[in-house]
């Protein structure tokens, strides 16, 4: 007579094994699907609801060298990322509030032949007027540099676990502040006037319950856009903490 009889550890095995998806290798020659195969597929189906869920991110945009980029490859790193965070965003001022340095750089270019016909200028000899020159461009070199870097350097990176402000004040110092995104408690922007209206760009001005409690990006691209998603990454982070998921 078989045994009917099933302890209750063999009943809660049975539940782990129906739970893992676990089957056990059919006579008919079925195909069979372990652990850690089960286990693979979940993360796959896990993955995929995320990429869903974030369905309200802009289509993958932009380089290196744009004031917007979105979705950049998993090349893109910086030196604080976590190996599961993912970057999301990278922001910086719109390409536009750069013109006024770029017409004063134009300017600066052909002042040398300009001042050439001041008498100060004029009365000196040859060669050093030819010094004062080439002084004159390597200041304005130094002078270009800067401002590309200070454009380039300072950013906001918006993950999707934090968002991290970086602000470049010179070649030797930087200062570096972060949030969590389940530590916004507000978000608003502005637009820069009648040129920032036009060209849709403004400032995204996030409080937060963080050390730092007031977070500012100053002349993004579309700073409405950019508001809408850190409020809707800061719902699904706080969606997330309810459910007791663990990144």
């Amino acid at each position: 007579m078989p045994d009917l009889y099933y302890s209750k550890k063999d009943k809660e095995n049975s539940k782990n094994a129906i739970k893992a998806n676990i089957i056990e290798p059919s006579s008919s020659g079925g195909e069979n699907i372990t652990g850690n195969q089960a286990v693979g597929q979940k993360q796959v189906k896990n993955s995929s609801a995320e990429g869903n869920k974030r369905d309200f991110l802009p289509p993958k945009r932009g380089n290196s060298l744009s004031s917007i980029f979105i979705l950049p490859s998993k090349k893109v790193r910086f030196e604080t990322q976590d190996v599961e965070e993912e970057i999301l965003m990278i922001l910086r001022r719109h390409w536009l509030t750069n013109v006024p340095w770029v017409l004063i750089a134009i300017v600066l270019f052909f002042a040398p032949g300009v001042l050439r016909y001041f008498p100060l200028l004029v009365s000196f000899p040859v060669r050093y007027q030819f010094v004062f020159v080439i002084i004159w461009y390597l200041v304005l070199l130094m002078y270009l540099f800067e401002k590309f870097l200070s454009w380039f350097f300072n950013m906001t990176i918006i993950t999707d676990e934090r968002i991290i402000d970086i602000d470049f004040i010179n070649l030797t110092t930087k200062k570096v502040s972060d949030a969590e995104l389940d530590k916004i408690q507000d978000v608003s922007f502005t637009n820069s006037g009648a040129i920032g209206t036009i060209f849709n760009f403004g400032d995204v001005l996030v409080q937060t319950a963080a050390e730092v409690v007031e977070f500012v990006f100053e002349d993004v691209p579309d700073p409405g856009k950019v508001a809408e998603i850190l409020q809707k990454l800061r719902t699904e982070e706080k969606i997330e903490n309810l459910e007791g998921r663990i990144r």
